[in-house]
């Protein structure tokens, strides 16, 4: 799946996205870290959407009215990365693939780097994009930090008592990244 954040080209292995999603509205609770955009919820849980321009120091991109969540798990939790837009969702063959540099990326992340053609067949901001993988996007004491968060969120849910079925986006208005 080939993406962009704040002017540029990210990728992730499909197998790591369970869906993607239009941003639904958010909720964001003064305890919020900046990197959390805000909280929505899905099937019952509340999802952390990371902003993935500020994660990554990138320069700040305040999401747009449509701007696609990519739903994906972080340590066995649902949480939403937020993009500025979607290139592509294609194959990959291995031997396109080229190894990054672990040391130059924040936790090693960035796994590859890819060809990336824009949409009339050239090459959209150089020509490539950096493979992230999801799993190491947050250090283990970001992720507890995280999990505690959102446990918070998931527990505020409970009391509230809302309805299982008031997160469910309307149909037609999610894909399967698959």
């Amino acid at each position: 799946m080939i993406f962009s954040v704040s002017g540029r080209t990210l990728a992730l292995p499909a197998d790591a996205v369970r869906r993607f999603l239009p941003l639904p509205r958010l909720d964001r609770p003064p305890a919020a870290p900046a990197v959390v955009a805000g909280l929505f919820r899905y099937q019952g849980r509340a999802v952390p959407v990371l902003r993935l321009d500020l994660l990554f120091g990138f320069e700040a991109a305040p999401p747009e009215l449509y701007a696609p969540l990519f739903l994906t798990d972080w340590d066995g939790r649902p949480l939403a990365l937020l993009a500025d837009l979607v290139f592509n969702i294609l194959p990959i063959p291995d031997a396109e693939l080229t190894a990054a540099d672990p040391s130059l990326t924040f936790n090693g992340c960035a796994v590859a780097t890819i060809p990336h053609r824009g949409p009339h067949g050239g090459p959209h901001d150089g020509g490539t994009a950096t493979v992230i993988d999801p799993s190491r996007l947050l250090t283990e004491a970001e992720g507890r930090l995280l999990a505690a968060f959102q446990a918070m969120a998931d527990e505020r849910l409970a009391r509230l008592g809302a309805p299982e079925t008031a997160d469910e986006p309307a149909e037609g208005t999610e894909g399967t990244a698959r």
